[in-house]
């Protein structure tokens, strides 16, 4: 009887390990053996802007969200690895009428730009380009709260969809500064930004396409 148990519950630890293996398996972006030193837009340069695909979030003791937002750039070609591949030059979040949220009531959120987008790895398979937005600095109010938090995000930008995922690790983005905020946001808070923008060339509904090649 023990041993019939032993078997089950062995059963369902080796079940529950491959789903969480798979889970975690689909959120991994892979590192390739030759990391891509070359990297190709198409145009090159791109001017490109982007919308919001879904809504914006940065928690920060509290989640604060925008369902409305947009950016201004550019996407060129580069060498190294690794290659800042697009400056985004013009941030907005929110608008008067979809002004930012939290649990504290409407939030401001102001960038200070630009922020790049650095390339790491191009999966051609997907043609998918994983790497990171640096220079990340938004400064952000919520009733007597004020807050400034920088540093960088985790990102991808794939080429069929045009979608530029921001999708942040504790630790990338530290709080900077923080005032009338009590101990919810501290200097010691580690914020954590997802979203995702639409990106297209400018005037056109057509995406950018990058990519990434070790010659």
């Amino acid at each position: 009887m023990e041993r019939t148990i032993v078997k089950r519950s062995l059963r369902k630890l080796a079940l529950m390990a491959g789903t969480m293996f798979v889970t975690f398996g689909l959120a991994v972006v892979p590192a390739f053996a030759n990391p891509s030193t070359t990297w190709t837009a198409n145009p090159n340069p791109a001017a490109i802007s982007g919308v919001n695909s879904g809504y914006m979030s940065l928690t920060a003791g509290v989640p604060l969200v925008c369902t409305q937002y947009s950016v201004q750039g550019s996407m060129y070609s580069a060498g190294g690895n690794p290659a800042t591949v697009a400056t985004l030059g013009t941030l907005t979040f929110g608008s008067i009428a979809s002004p930012c949220q939290s649990a504290l009531g409407g939030a401001s959120f102001t960038a200070s730009a630009p922020w790049r987008f650095v390339a790491r790895d191009y999966n051609p398979a997907t043609g998918v380009t994983s790497g990171y937005l640096e220079g990340v600095q938004l400064r952000v109010a919520v009733s007597a709260c004020q807050f400034t938090t920088m540093g960088k995000a985790s990102a991808t930008y794939r080429n069929s969809t045009g979608i530029l995922s921001v999708n942040s690790v504790p630790g990338e983005l530290a709080v900077i500064s923080a005032l009338g905020c009590g101990a919810t946001i501290t200097t010691g808070t580690l914020p954590v930004l997802r979203g995702n923008f639409l990106i297209k060339i400018f005037g056109t509904s057509t995406a950018p396409i990058l990519v990434g090649s070790n010659p």
